[in-house]
């Protein structure tokens, strides 16, 4: 029971997410993805710390960066969908299902491997490429 409350680390996220369209207004879809993953790779840079509230501190924080991030681009891609915004969100979200589970597999084979330092190292440059492939995104004309 106890190890069950870890997922409190994603309340905070739950009181955020709902933001993720301010952000996008404000700061536009590459940028607000691109804060938003920065969010996250602050939090995965504190779990590489022993002390347990850094650590749950770091969980919160990836929580929040990857959901915002998340719902920023769910909306951007209902958004700049021209015809069929149905299959566009279908394809989004098979992409991003199927990137969860290679991602997972490859991740545990980097941390039986070469450990949890080299796992975090990885996130840290899977999302910096996330970053990189967001930046040309734009805001759909109106």
């Amino acid at each position: 029971m106890a190890l069950g409350l870890v997922y409190f680390v994603f309340l905070p996220s739950m009181l955020t997410t709902p933001l993720a369209g301010r952000v996008a207004r404000r700061f536009g879809p590459a940028s607000g993805i691109v804060l938003t993953l920065g969010i996250a790779i602050a939090g995965l840079l504190a779990l590489l710390t022993p002390n347990l509230p850094i650590v749950l501190a770091g969980m919160a924080l990836i929580a929040i960066g990857t959901f915002l991030a998340q719902a920023i681009t769910t909306g951007h891609v209902s958004r700049v969908a021209a015809r069929d915004k149905a299959a566009a969100s279908g394809i989004y979200l098979a992409s991003y299902y199927s990137g969860g589970l290679v991602g997972s597999f490859v991740l545990g084979q980097v941390y039986d491997r070469l450990g949890w330092t080299t796992c975090v190292i990885v996130l840290v440059a899977a999302l910096i490429a996330a970053t990189i492939i967001a930046r040309p995104l734009t805001a759909p004309r109106v």
